[in-house]
């Protein structure tokens, strides 16, 4: 007889465990206190779960798995002590997670898909070729992989790594509530901030769910057919809707809104483009504390003909949004020297 294939607990709901452990776990606090070995504890085996009876460990052993991933590939940069995790899949396939130190704070960017269908032309994740969604555990076992390794809980979630969350919408949503979770995960909802290239529906749907997370729009041009020049596969959506919707999910949840520019030389840091983004974010009345532009000098790497910008550029920039009362920073790059910096992330 074959051996049954076990299933990865991580990809289960919490609310549903209940019901799915009844047969061999009869009272529900039982069920809490094993929500609390795997989310709060982060207990990596079954039989270590010392407050639970040897025939329920046995029956959770003999049905199910705690992690997914077969090989993990640590790097650490010596630059800023920026860690970049490759993780390799049940099936063969590698993802991407970067754990951040900012002033002895942890924050990690993580992974949503295998490979991005969206391929921006000055990314590494979009020539990786898109194979699937990662799973619900599998997101999450991203980070309870690196707060077990680090040893301490991370304060903060980007999800900003391989792939576009608004395309995996169900899991990323599943993870959220996870996260913000008091009796699982419980990190606060103003320190997870989910990234998107623009996928509209997506958008209005996680601000009318109410999850109160932060919300970073990659918009990276100023003109539609600029924009479509790197980002081939942005569903023809044009940048007065994006950023209309953006006041829409900051009037729905009273969270922050980032909008993100990454600086080609030559392309899209001019003064003319600076001036054109301060009367964009102006018709579409966002122009808020509530929203910050993060510029982001691009990262060279050998696949893109793309080149940084000059230094005098991006200050000037800086400044031109700054006159017209708009709030910006300018994202200093992490990792380079381990490939974990905005857009390095790639194929193994």
């Amino acid at each position: 007889m074959a051996k049954t294939k076990k299933t990865f607990i991580l990809d289960i709901e919490t609310d549903k465990l209940y019901s799915i452990l009844k047969p061999f776990v009869k009272e529900n606090y039982r069920v809490s206190q094993i929500i609390q070995w795997i989310y709060v504890k982060k207990i990596l085996d079954f039989k270590l779960f010392s407050n639970i009876s040897k025939d329920i460990r046995g029956n959770l052993e003999s049905s199910f798995i705690l992690r997914s991933f077969t090989d993990v590939i640590k790097e650490e940069s010596i630059l800023d002590g920026t860690i970049k995790y490759t993780f390799k899949t049940y099936d063969n396939k590698y993802i991407y997670a970067v754990c951040l130190n900012t002033e002895g704070k942890k924050t990690v960017c993580i992974s949503t898909q295998v490979g991005c269908p969206i391929s921006c032309k000055f990314c590494l994740s979009g020539k990786a070729k898109f194979m699937r969604n990662l799973s619900r555990g599998e997101i999450l076992e991203e980070i309870l992989y690196i707060e077990n390794d680090i040893k301490e809980r991370v304060c903060g979630v980007l999800f900003m790594g391989m792939g576009e969350p608004m395309l995996n919408y169900k899991n990323l949503t599943s993870v959220i509530k996870t996260l913000i979770s008091k009796n699982e995960m419980n990190i606060g909802k103003r320190h997870i901030t989910v990234s998107s290239m623009g996928i509209i529906p997506q958008i209005k749907n996680l601000a009318n769910e109410m999850y109160g997370v932060r919300f970073a729009l990659s918009l990276h041009a100023t003109d539609d057919k600029q924009r479509k020049k790197i980002i081939s596969n942005n569903f023809d959506t044009k940048i007065t809707d994006l950023l209309n919707t953006c006041r829409y999910y900051l009037k729905k949840t009273k969270s922050r809104v980032t909008i993100e520019y990454i600086l080609l030389k030559d392309f899209n840091d001019t003064s003319s483009d600076a001036h054109r983004l301060a009367r964009l974010m102006k018709a579409s009345n966002i122009v808020n504390p509530n929203v910050q532009v993060n510029l982001i000098p691009y990262n060279e790497t050998n696949s893109f003909d793309y080149k940084s910008p000059l230094q005098v550029s991006i200050l000037n920039f800086k400044k031109i949004l700054k006159l017209n009362g708009i709030t910006v920073n300018i994202r200093e790059p992490k990792g380079l020297d381990i490939g974990a910096a905005c857009g390095q992330l790639g194929q193994k």
